[in-house]
């Protein structure tokens, strides 16, 4: 189960402000100067409790600590250079009701962001390093974003991604943007570096991009982005056609696995708006976004990849078996899985949610969520109703559904349903 914080669901990206000393700094510059150091990040200390119950099984009872945050540093000594890097580290303790010890994993530590900013002559401006990057419009769904390492977690559709080591080109002219990405994540030799070129222009009040993703031995892609406006809602669309994918396929028994299809031509779209409401008197201060994607490489056939994670399951029972020879042959059939094949393999996607921030100028908030595959008939539906907090604590309570047959994407071992109550204390500096 997943447990929503308000706050963090709708907060914008981390700004740095900055003030300018003396009246006559151009704006440009001000934008880029700052002395000296700015060290600065987030914290975040939750504990979550639930109980999922299956159907023909007993409750199963969850218990997690989770302590978390981000350190950022960033140094401009000059109004044309900036240095910017970001850690998160995180550290978790998980149990389970019957088990006999406690699953504890250390202290995780990743490098999020580290670049540096230059420009030259003040018309082209460069980005080198680790950087995060939104190509998509998409809240749910981006598979416009052709170029990050991370994709959207429609749990969580604001949280950041991981994005890629590149050398970045940005040349604005008028409201026309003209992008070049060198990527070099998995080079290991100057032909394997990626280059993804991008435009971004402006048709009256709507934003188009156009983008593409080349680099050998993987699917090229064409990408294009609508971005507008109707009143309060706010509308987007992408659309992408790869030549080939970059993911095996399975078709009839599991032993067709892996099938390889790169010479077929795959087309992905999603369209979405997104609502937001706001009265003087704080009553009725409301948000909702609804969006549908299709999957090009998804499956016609949604049997097959069932019998797929049939059998993936039935090799992770054979692992655990007392027979030294069975264990074997499963841990070999194992290794040549990828697991993230099993993801994503239906052909039409629905997401929507809706949040209700202080209902009728309370200090509650509630917010739901569905996250549906259409193409096998499964989903998750969560709601969350956070209670009011005291000083820095945050607490909330909620229930997730997930429904569908087994071996469906959402339905795993069949229909569940988990309630659960959590609290969070989380705070910058």
């Amino acid at each position: 189960a997943m447990d929503f914080d308000f706050d963090d669901l709708f907060s914008d990206d981390l700004f740095v402000e900055v003030e300018a000393t003396q009246s006559d700094v151009p704006p440009e510059e001000a934008l880029l100067r700052q002395d000296g150091l700015d060290v600065g990040g987030n914290y975040r200390f939750a504990v979550h409790a639930g109980r999922s119950s299956f159907e023909g099984l007993d409750p199963v009872d969850t218990w997690q600590t989770s302590l978390g945050g981000q350190l950022y540093l960033d140094a401009r000594p000059d109004p044309n250079f900036r240095v910017f890097g970001k850690v998160g580290l995180s550290y978790a303790v998980g149990k389970r009701t019957g088990e006999a010890k406690t699953v504890q994993d250390p202290v995780k530590f990743s490098l999020q962001e580290f670049f540096s900013d230059f420009n030259y002559d003040s018309k082209v401006f460069f980005r080198a390093g680790k950087q995060n990057v939104k190509w998509g419009v998409g809240y749910f769904f981006s598979p416009a974003d052709v170029i990050s390492i991370g994709r959207i977690n429609p749990l969580e559709p604001e949280a950041e991604r991981e994005g890629p080591v590149a050398l970045k080109a940005h040349y604005p002219k008028g409201s026309t943007n003209y992008y070049l990405y060198t990527l070099f994540d998995g080079a290991d030799a100057v032909d394997k570096v990626a280059l993804a070129p991008k435009m971004e222009f402006v048709v009256g009040g709507t934003e188009i991009g156009l983008g593409g993703f080349y680099q050998k031995d993987k699917a090229p892609r064409g990408m294009i982005t609508v971005s507008s406006s109707l009143g309060s809602l706010a509308l987007f669309g992408e659309a992408v056609i790869s030549k080939g994918a970059d993911k095996a396929f399975v078709e009839g028994l599991p032993m067709s696995y892996p099938l390889y299809k790169d010479d077929q031509v795959f087309f992905h779209a999603t369209a979405g708006a997104r609502y937001s409401r706001s009265d003087p008197d704080g009553l009725f201060n409301f948000t909702a976004a609804l969006q549908y994607y299709f999957n090009g490489e998804g499956y016609r056939n949604q049997d097959d990849i069932q019998n797929f994670r049939k059998y993936y399951a039935m090799l992770l029972a054979m692992s655990a078996s007392e027979d030294e020879g069975q264990r074997k042959m499963a841990e070999q059939e194992l290794e040549k899985i990828n697991v993230r094949d099993m993801s994503s393999t239906g052909r039409h996607y629905l997401a929507a949610m809706a949040a209700w921030n202080n209902l009728l100028n309370t200090k509650f908030s509630a917010t739901a969520f569905l996250n549906a595959n259409l193409s096998d008939q499964s989903g998750m539906v969560t709601a969350t109703l956070s209670l009011p907090s005291l000083s820095k604590i945050s607490p909330s309570v909620g229930m997730s559904l997930n429904y569908g047959e087994p071996a469906t994407e959402f339905g795993g071992a069949g229909r569940n349903t988990t309630v659960f109550a959590a609290v969070s204390v989380s705070g910058a500096f």
